[in-house]
């Protein structure tokens, strides 16, 4: 549950605050379709890594975009399981994900990196202090 939680809490700081950066890469959205499974993740307020990601620990969250500009999540960890779908938009390189069940705060990530077999995720968001940190989310593509 604690990975779950650090994941909801990421989304909820990206739900909360605008990005900071504005750049100009563009995204080929043929490399994006297909699915992506979380293998770590970097959570900049408190500067700490966290590796656990995968089956081997229990600890799965994967995403498939689809073409269309559907996307579906999975997560899967023991004692629990969710799945959730998405419509997506990609305008520079900022993906924008809407939960179909709750529509009204959509969430905005920063494409940091996009290869046939990586993808890396970031949120930009200010912590209680008024600090800018930066929280980032790895996958690789399983299909």
């Amino acid at each position: 549950m604690k990975r779950l939680f650090l994941f909801l809490c990421c989304a909820a700081a990206l739900s909360w605050s605008g990005c900071s950066k504005d750049d100009d890469n563009t995204v080929d959205l043929t490399q994006l379709v297909g699915t992506w499974e979380l293998t770590k993740i970097y959570d900049g307020e408190e500067d700490d890594w966290d590796e656990e990601w995968g089956a081997e620990f229990g600890y799965i969250w994967t995403i498939e975009f689809r073409a269309d500009g559907t996307a579906k999540t999975h997560s899967e960890e023991p004692d629990y399981s969710s799945d959730r779908e998405y419509t997506y938009t990609v305008a520079s390189n900022m993906l924008t994900m809407t939960d179909l069940k709750d529509p009204d705060y959509p969430e905005t990530f920063r494409i940091e990196r996009l290869t046939v077999s990586e993808l890396v995720l970031a949120i930009d968001y200010k912590d209680g202090n008024g600090k800018t940190c930066t929280d980032k989310e790895y996958y690789k593509r399983i299909n």
